[in-house]
């Protein structure tokens, strides 16, 4: 199918040239020139059906190129496919083969070990077993003659202690002779009666004594409970209803060592039972604050106190802790006592 182009262009002709014209009195000539344009529209039709039957003839040798193409790619990859199932097969046939080759191996070599074992372990039950009936041979032996050892040292015993204390014994004898004899007698209804009387005498005497246990514990409770009462009323009468703020002290101990160079240690101890307090938030106060030094008697009541608990704490003879001891006494003497 073809197409039409159209091109247009405006075109400038320059024209001159001179006129004789003819004598009405002088005669002469007249010169003249200029510029003329004229638009040119020129029309190009162009004739695409060779080029159209070359590109469809060529778009079907694409078409049957490409479809060889992919048959060819569609029959490689089959056998790509085909070639890798038949390698993973082999692969998976082999390695299956030399597993079940080594667990054949090693089934065999656990049965001959089982077997072997087996074997030895009915060896060692015999020898348990005849053993166990050794064992208890002898124990049986053993045990009889020891018993017959211990028989004969119970009787000597027996009849040691007997004529040890033999007026205890004749007279236990003698009771338990009156005994079964009030007991098998006429008198055993009236010391059933008696018993029976005595036991229910004691269960009221016992109960007796648990209900005035109780009362007694009732008042002490009832004592107690008061005392408390008239503690929290007095304490709701002293209690002012003020909420304001109040100063609270805990005990610490702020250590400061200077060093080699000049280098400053400082270190806080304090009890577990009350609140920490930080480091940093005493360190620079207790730096800048102005230390006296503390009274005559109040340092002298800060030595017997130190000296006593030192003692307490190294009061062994040991060289080692009496070293110690003087240590510390030593370093407490040395330093001076001072307070904010």
């Amino acid at each position: 199918m073809g197409y039409r182009r159209s091109f247009t262009k405006r075109i400038a002709v320059h024209y001159s040239g001179s006129v004789s014209y003819p004598a009405s009195q002088n005669g002469g000539s007249v010169s003249y020139s200029g510029t003329a344009y004229e638009d040119v529209t020129v029309n190009i039709d162009v004739a695409t059906e060779p080029f159209e039957h070359s590109v469809a003839r060529c778009n079907n040798h694409v078409g049957t190129l490409t479809g060889a193409v992919v048959a060819t790619e569609a029959a490689q990859i089959a056998s790509i496919r085909e070639n890798a199932r038949k390698v993973g097969q082999t692969i998976i046939d082999g390695f299956f083969k030399t597993v079940r080759s080594e667990i054949s191996q090693q089934i065999s070599e656990l049965s001959s070990r089982i077997n072997a074992t087996l074997v030895h372990l009915q060896e060692l039950a015999k020898r348990c077993v005849d053993k166990q009936r050794q064992m208890e041979v002898d124990y049986n032996r053993i045990s009889a003659r020891y018993l017959k050892i211990f028989d004969e040292l119970n009787s000597e015993l027996k009849n040691r202690i007997f004529e040890l204390d033999r007026p205890a014994f004749v007279f236990k004898a003698d009771s338990d002779e009156s005994a079964a004899r009030f007991v098998e007698g006429p008198l055993v209804g009236t010391a059933i009666v008696s018993g029976s009387e005595e036991s229910s005498l004691q269960a009221l005497i016992s109960a007796s004594r648990s209900k005035k246990q109780a009362q007694d514990t009732i008042h002490e409770i009832d004592r107690f409970l008061t005392k408390q009462k008239r503690l929290d009323q007095l304490l709701h009468r002293c209690i002012l209803p003020e909420n304001r703020e109040s100063a609270v002290y805990i005990p610490i101990c702020y250590l400061e060592t200077s060093g080699e160079k000049g280098v400053i240690d400082r270190r806080l101890y304090q009890a577990e039972c009350f609140p920490t307090i930080p480091l940093a938030r005493l360190e620079n106060p207790l730096s800048a604050a102005s230390w006296s030094e503390v009274p005559q008697s109040r340092a002298e009541s800060v030595r017997n106190y130190f000296n006593r608990e030192v003692s307490g704490h190294y009061a062994s003879t040991n060289p080692h802790e009496v070293r110690v001891k003087e240590c510390i006494t030593r370093l407490f003497n040395i330093a001076t006592i001072k307070s904010l």
